[in-house]
């Protein structure tokens, strides 16, 4: 989900201050908390849940302790609903949502692919990207202490093409691409291959599903820039790389 940090491109600077009041403000955490429960929930009721295959527990398991800030967060869990498209979204407070065509007899990703697409998720849940996003946009709509719900209501009425519109898709594109370059480096730290996610953002690259954020123009980059982007941060940075705390993450 949502779920996207390096801000290049976005006009306004991230005040220290109102990232502290935001991002680490307890009411705030736990209505973002609510909201995603609400969708996860809804999602639920039209899609039919089924088991997570063990497997995908133990490779949760097997990235959640390669990670120290995983290790030192709230538990991670996974869900599963039957859909015909492989996907995965994620939630701050640790809910990762995998569809079951992902280990289907169709689309039969690899035990690798598996790990990249759960890397990628928990890059997201790492550093909170649902709130994040949330606080970014809040100022950008001129309504810092505005319920994060109504915030959402507002964007999802926004013209895409507007600067606004515009500047919710940046915010999202760069908190994607910043996913793609920690979940390879959390592979990396789990002794896994990094460089099987470029096979499975090939095969997974698709807008945000039901439940996201926002709405506003598309919410992934295009995949020859996430392919070329995770290229170049992992030939340039092969360490984990770590969110600013000083302007809004992804």
């Amino acid at each position: 989900m949502r779920t996207v940090l390096l801000l290049a491109g976005l006009a306004l600077p991230w005040p220290a201050a109102a990232e502290v009041a935001c991002h680490d403000d307890p009411r705030r955490i736990a209505e973002q908390r609510a909201l995603d429960e609400a969708q996860i929930a809804a999602l639920l009721r039209e899609r039919t849940e089924v088991p997570v295959p063990p497997r995908l527990n133990a490779l949760l398991e097997e990235l959640v302790s390669a990670s120290p800030r995983l290790r030192g967060g709230p538990p991670v869990r996974l869900l599963a609903f039957d859909d015909p498209e492989p996907n995965a979204y994620a939630a701050d407070h640790g809910v990762i949502l995998l569809t079951n065509a992902l280990w289907s007899a169709t689309h039969a990703f690899s035990e690798d692919e598996l790990a990249a697409v759960i890397a990628h998720e928990l890059a997201h849940v790492e550093v909170r990207d649902g709130l994040a996003e949330a606080c970014e946009m809040q100022l950008r709509v001129g309504h810092a202490q505005t319920d994060i719900a109504q915030v959402r209501a507002r964007l999802a009425m926004l013209n895409a093409a507007s600067p606004l519109g515009r500047n919710a898709a940046d915010l999202l594109h760069e908190q994607e691409l910043l996913a793609d370059a920690r979940g390879m480096a959390l592979l990396r730290a789990a002794g896994r291959d990094p460089q099987v996610m470029l096979d499975v953002l090939a095969k997974l690259h698709a807008p945000a599903g039901p439940g996201g954020a926002f709405t506003v123009g598309h919410t992934h980059p295009a995949l020859r820039d996430r392919l070329e982007h995770a290229k170049r941060q992992w030939l340039s940075e092969p360490v984990l790389p770590q969110a600013p705390r000083t302007r809004s993450p992804r």
